[in-house]
């Protein structure tokens, strides 16, 4: 399998858990680009990931959050830049937050664990930056 077919189907499998997990009221409303949905699902999956793998790492997690956080500026940011209406992005933003992203109190540890083994590679991943930024990337498929 090439790495792509393995990046590829990762990204799958984000997108599916992230949409498993995302609350009905907490869904992305589209931006009427599907590359730019695509992108701002795959970043929120992505994140779910990072955000609830590196809980147990007060460090690693800061440093995640921090940059997560940055990038749902940078976003939000953008798709106001590009006119999209302010449902889309409150709904970016709600579906995007941190909070809603991190497991529950009362989610078992098994589901934390098998999330975490969809990407075990998550922290090399986001170190060298084998991840998705939303910026440039969100402007570039909005144009």
């Amino acid at each position: 399998m090439t790495r792509a077919t393995r990046s590829a189907l990762t990204l799958a499998t984000l997108t599916l858990a992230a949409l498993l997990a995302t609350p009905l009221s907490a869904q992305v409303v589209p931006t009427g680009s599907p590359a730019a949905d695509i992108l701002l699902s795959q970043a929120i999956a992505e994140h779910r990931v990072f955000l609830t793998c590196s809980a147990l790492d007060p460090e690693t997690h800061a440093r995640i959050l921090a940059g997560w956080q940055a990038d749902i500026a940078s976003a939000t940011a953008i798709l106001a830049a590009h006119n999209m209406p302010g449902e889309t992005v409150a709904a970016f933003t709600t579906t995007a937050d941190p909070q809603v992203l991190m497991p529950g109190d009362d989610t078992p540890w098994a589901e934390v664990q098998a999330l975490c083994a969809t990407r075990p590679d998550w922290r090399q991943a986001y170190d060298s930056r084998d991840r998705l930024i939303l910026d440039p990337k969100l402007a570039e498929v909005l144009k």
